[in-house]
């Protein structure tokens, strides 16, 4: 098992706000149980509309597969993984690329995940690349009024 301390965002595309609540409550559980070093247990953040939220943790890295994830997907919401489909996207939010995956089923959308920085970065190029995608989404995050 390897470790990677980093920052993880999902967000919502079609989920129901139960599937949704199931979802976060399973991500919420992931990272260590008690660590000496506080930034590494499981914290997040959730946007204004709470369809979205980034997560930082310390990760174990083989739990964060594409195929790790819609196995664990599968389990959460009931279905056959193997019925869950996923397209990868590659964005650079500042300097490092970004895996953004997003999963469907029966030709539907139903949720966008992101590794920021990717599994290879450093806690602080992992935050880098989280702050770049807060700022190019500061509308959808924080309260402009």
């Amino acid at each position: 098992m390897a470790n990677w301390h980093g920052y993880m965002g999902i967000e919502n595309l079609n989920l129901s706000a139960g599937q949704r609540g199931t979802l976060v409550t399973a991500l919420r559980a992931l990272g260590p149980g008690s660590d000496p070093q506080p930034a590494r247990l499981n914290h997040w953040r959730t946007r204004l509309d709470n369809d979205a939220a980034i997560f930082e943790a310390l990760f174990d890295e083989d739990n964060l597969t594409v195929t790790k994830f819609k196995q664990r997907l599968g389990t959460i919401f009931g279905v056959s993984w193997v019925t869950i489909g996923s397209a990868v996207q590659n964005v650079t939010y500042v300097a490092r690329q970004t895996q953004v995956v997003t999963f469907s089923r029966t030709g539907t959308d139903y949720l966008r995940v992101a590794l920021f920085g990717g599994i290879g970065a450093t806690w602080a190029e992992s935050s880098v690349e989280a702050q770049g995608y807060l700022l190019a989404n500061i509308a959808e995050w924080e309260s402009l009024s």
